[in-house]
């Protein structure tokens, strides 16, 4: 597939610390993702998990969502599994 100029010339504009961000984002829906498949979930099944409209996971879901702490604290305790693992020093 042909890359469009404009875009690769907008895209080598974005920070690293972006690039860093939008990266972990995505890694986050990922895991996600898969401890829903690997349970047989679905994204509404989550959303009744959390109290939440399933069109408000779907946008989380997307991988543009800027996940907060307590979001991730809340899913990971619905879901009875950590989502990030901070190594200790």
């Amino acid at each position: 597939m042909k890359r469009s100029n404009i875009i690769e010339k907008r895209r080598s504009m974005v920070s690293p610390l972006i690039k860093r961000e939008v990266n972990l984002s995505f890694e986050i829906v990922d895991r996600i993702h898969a401890i829903l498949d690997a349970r047989g979930l679905k994204q509404k099944d989550l959303a009744t998990m959390l109290h939440k409209n399933e069109s408000e996971i779907s946008k989380w879901m997307r991988g543009t969502h800027n996940f907060t702490l307590d979001t991730i604290c809340m899913i990971e305790e619905a879901l009875g599994v950590e989502i990030l693992q901070v190594v200790p020093v």
